[in-house]
């Protein structure tokens, strides 16, 4: 049976920033239900101490990844978690990570996956060995053939102020409204990544206008050299610390790995609707990521009801919408509390997003 986009090792950075979540999740929550992607998106949950989380994923080579993920936030330390995954400015011989990988507990299961893409790998990092991160490195030559130094000039700027003069005045703002005319379109993704499941758009705007808009306002939201999204598409790979994932920040990365001590994880591979409305545990929080922008008649409206019954009384369901929304989404039972955090969604560091908070009544 022909693979599609969700059935293998997608993300390996990852292509949200978890911080929303963060923000929204209630300290101490019993049981958090969440999509496991890469496993960086799992890890700052653990800040806020849950007594269980449920990852889930449709990808067996996902939920491994992210189990791999968590057993180096469980054993390493910060400097090696760091270089055991190659951000920069750290990095470990192959031999070295060889060893640490051998000497990780985790699943038998996860261990025979990640230890095929290690090996294919030749030992070296899989940071960018991922779907969507090998998408963007091959973006980001076009990127760079096209708006040249001018371009990659934005990452020196020091300060906001600094860069919003550069912006204005230097940055090749004709040449990168090519490179978004010439990349950014459902024919280009589903060649190099999506393979036909790229979102059936239901937003008003044409996809050219919704991303330069979007990114626009990233080169003004904070230093460019400070967002791994942008480092990524203009790069191809991560270069400024100051700019990596949640998982990356140190006190992050603590509290994460205390908070791994009072947590109990389960890895459970499925549909995450299915798995959720089937839960013997009620759900206080649930992520669930990109997945109801790909759900179809009648899902799409009623996927909130289909896993009513186990969500918590005041429980909270974060859903993230690219391109699309669901349409005529069915809410009963649930207040709409995405403006209690619009500060928090102004701050996240990717806003390809619109967002959907719910919270059961």
């Amino acid at each position: 049976m022909k693979k599609n986009y969700f059935d293998s090792l997608n993300y390996t950075i990852g292509n949200e920033d978890t911080m929303l979540e963060l923000e929204i999740l209630p300290e101490e929550a019993q049981h958090v239900f969440a999509v496991a992607g890469s496993g960086s998106r799992i890890i700052p949950l653990l800040v806020k101490n849950p007594r269980f989380i449920t990852c889930i994923d449709s990808s067996k080579e996902q939920l491994s990844i992210s189990e791999l993920r968590i057993a180096t936030l469980r054993e390493l330390n910060y400097e090696d978690f760091l270089a055991f995954w190659g951000y920069p400015y750290k990095n470990i011989a192959t031999n070295k990570r060889k060893s640490i990988f051998d000497n990780l507990v985790i699943s038998l299961q996860a261990r025979e996956i990640m230890n095929l893409f290690f090996e294919r790998n030749n030992w070296e990092s899989l940071l960018y060995a991922g779907k969507w991160e090998q998408t963007f490195k091959k973006l980001s030559r076009v990127n760079r053939i096209i708006t040249k130094e001018k371009g990659l000039g934005i990452f020196n700027c020091q300060t906001e102020e600094e860069q919003a003069k550069y912006f204005k005045l230097k940055f090749p703002r004709k040449a990168w409204s090519f490179v978004i005319f010439l990349l950014g379109n459902a024919v280009v993704f589903n060649n190099l990544l999506y393979k036909g499941t790229f979102p059936k758009k239901n937003i008003s705007e044409s996809l050219y206008s919704f991303y330069i808009k979007r990114f626009n306002y990233l080169f003004k939201q904070d230093l460019a050299r400070k967002n791994y999204f942008l480092q990524l598409l203009f790069f191809g790979e991560l270069r400024f610390p100051e700019g990596l994932p949640l998982e990356c920040n140190k006190e992050i990365f603590l509290k994460a790995k205390s908070g791994l001590q009072k947590t109990q994880i389960k890895y459970i591979l499925g549909d995450v609707i299915t798995e959720a409305s089937k839960s013997s545990v009620p759900i206080d929080f649930l992520s669930l990521s990109d997945i109801p922008s790909y759900l179809m008649a009648p899902r799409e409206q009623d996927f909130l009801q289909e896993i009513k019954k186990n969500i918590s009384t005041g429980g909270i369901i974060v859903n993230r919408y690219y391109l699309r929304y669901p349409e005529n989404l069915n809410t009963d039972g649930y207040q709409n509390i995405t403006d209690n955090f619009k500060d928090a969604i102004s701050k996240e560091k990717i806003q390809m997003y619109s967002f959907g908070i719910h919270q059961k009544i």
